[in-house]
């Protein structure tokens, strides 16, 4: 699918990749699309973040799959279904801290 849309073309420019998926877990790692985006933003040298529901990958598997970062909705709403009710806010709120954890110091 990147091929196809041609995800390669857009790196040039990007200081930062977002991606995501209801649960990063040992199965992201084994070809689903967060593992293949981040492969891609790798050979671009543009890091990349996940943006996920649930998270239970240690931080060095993450790495090693090219993501050098991951935000869960869990983290700061740890009632699953809460997160389900109402994603909105909490994807928001996960939105301003990657903004400042990743792009704020790129702009100054």
């Amino acid at each position: 699918m990147l091929d196809l849309i041609g995800f390669a073309n857009h790196l040039h420019d990007a200081q930062l990749v977002i991606t995501g998926e209801g649960s990063l877990d040992r199965q992201t790692l084994h070809g689903k699309a967060p593992a293949g985006v981040a492969a891609a933003a790798r050979s671009a040298n543009v890091p990349v973040v996940a943006v996920c529901g649930q998270q239970s990958l240690e931080h060095a598997r993450l790495r090693d799959a090219g993501i050098a970062g991951a935000y869960a909705l869990t983290d700061i709403e740890p009632d699953v279904s809460r997160c389900i009710a109402g994603p909105g806010p909490l994807l928001q709120r996960l939105a301003e801290t990657i903004a400042v954890d990743w792009l704020s110091h790129r702009t100054q």
